[in-house]
């Protein structure tokens, strides 16, 4: 018999926020009935995988196509494919042009329960407060659209950009952990093994610019409860920093484990 991740596996994904129950039946419109339709050519009795993007994912078959769309009987609804037990909080300072988004991609399909923009003294890259809006918009869906393309189930936060004070003390993290190019500091991925994060907990990880933060600013996030940890002795770029402190972290968490098989 196969198990649950197997039967949902592969299976194309698309959004829909309505309820989504075992032996129900619920219609699929718009954007995502279309890209079904006419990207993916599915057509009545195709099978396929519906996300709320709150932790549910369905297995259905087209039934019939309707005037908007079609629509889909489920069959079987699993929780939380896909998501860590463990959430992890990516601060990521603002890079010029689209790196931020680069950064955001692969932060998703990594695993993380939230991705925001950080904003520190030497940063180059500063929010437009008349763009800012359409951003985060445009964050979102690409948030959205990696959930779904890395069969996960909980589509992340995408926050408005905050500065290093918000970032450390959040109330919300368990863990805090800020990020130094600076030699002697514990390696990532053992700090982490090393905190006993529980089923639930969230760690931030706050990443700075290119030009690393200031020594007030790590003053005062050690200050805050912040923990110090390296990624090694090379020089990252800021978005490259983001993506390998996420990965050391699932190391640290033994989410890589059974990869190594």
């Amino acid at each position: 018999m196969s198990s649950l991740g197997d039967r949902f596996a592969f299976l194309p994904r698309f959004r829909c926020e309505e309820e989504l129950a075992a032996g129900g039946r619920v219609e699929l419109v718009g954007e995502e009935a279309h890209h079904a339709l006419r990207v993916r050519r599915l057509r009545p009795g195709d099978a396929l995988a519906l996300v709320d993007g709150r932790g549910t994912t369905a297995r259905g078959t087209i039934l019939r196509l309707t005037a908007h769309g079609f629509f889909v009987g489920i069959e079987e609804t699993a929780e939380r494919l896909g998501e860590l037990p463990v959430k992890i909080v990516l601060y990521q300072a603002l890079v010029k042009h689209r790196r931020f988004e680069e950064a955001l991609y692969m932060a998703v399909e990594l695993g993380v329960s939230a991705v925001i923009g950080l904003v520190s003294e030497r940063s180059v890259a500063r929010p437009n407060p008349e763009r800012l809006p359409e951003l985060l918009s445009r964050w979102q869906k690409i948030a959205w659209e990696e959930t779904k393309l890395c069969e996960r189930s909980v589509v992340p936060t995408v926050g408005a950009p905050v500065d290093l004070a918000t970032a450390v003390n959040c109330s919300a993290c368990n863990h805090k952990v800020i990020l130094t190019p600076r030699r002697g500091a514990p390696a990532l991925d053992r700090l982490v093994e090393n905190l006993g994060a529980r089923e639930g907990e969230r760690i931030a990880l706050v990443v700075g610019p290119e030009g690393d933060f200031t020594d007030e600013e790590r003053a005062y996030a050690l200050a805050h409860g912040c923990r110090e940890a390296s990624l090694g002795d090379r020089l990252l770029r800021s978005e490259v920093a983001g993506v390998a402190a996420v990965t050391a972290t699932l190391a640290g968490l033994g989410a890589l484990e059974e990869y190594k098989r």
